[in-house]
Parts: structure tokens; sequence; C-alpha cells
């Protein structure tokens, strides 16, 4: 399995439901991406949406710049 994960543009379209992050019921949520089975021998592809409310949504945006993020210290080569 893998997830994709898109936090803003055109397709997060606001609706109401349950956030995939916090679990809380009748939200207001917006598509941030898909969970993913590949399809392969014996197995079909399935999709899943990934729905989040607007502080997971934001909580994500956060992971995802801390992730792309170069360190602060850059590694160093250790002497021989």
């Amino acid at each position: 399995m893998s997830v994709h994960l898109r936090v803003g543009g055109p397709l997060s379209i606001p609706a109401m439901g349950p956030c995939f992050m916090c679990q809380r019921e009748y939200r207001a949520v917006v598509a941030v991406g898909e969970l993913i089975r590949n399809g392969g021998p014996g197995h079909e592809r399935i999709e899943i949406p990934l729905y989040a409310c607007g502080t997971c949504e934001g909580q994500l945006t956060l992971m995802i710049a801390d992730a792309l993020r170069s360190p602060v210290r850059p590694y160093a080569r250790a002497r021989s």
C-alpha cells in the first residue's frame, strides 16, 4: 500500500465527513490524498480517498514543509 498526499490546490473542495487523522465525525473536510493498493495477480487496484479537517490539514502542511527542509547543520565527514 502507498499513501499519496496533496495539500491545497484546486481539488480541495470542502465537504462534511470524518477526518482521517483525528477521526472526528461530521467535520468540514477537504480531500488531501489517497490510500492506494496497487493491483496485481489476484488483487484488484483500490483507491481510498483521504479527507482531513482544517486543523489536520495545517498539521500535514507543516509536516511536509519539515520533511522538505534541509537540516540546520550539514553533516560533516568524520576524520580518520
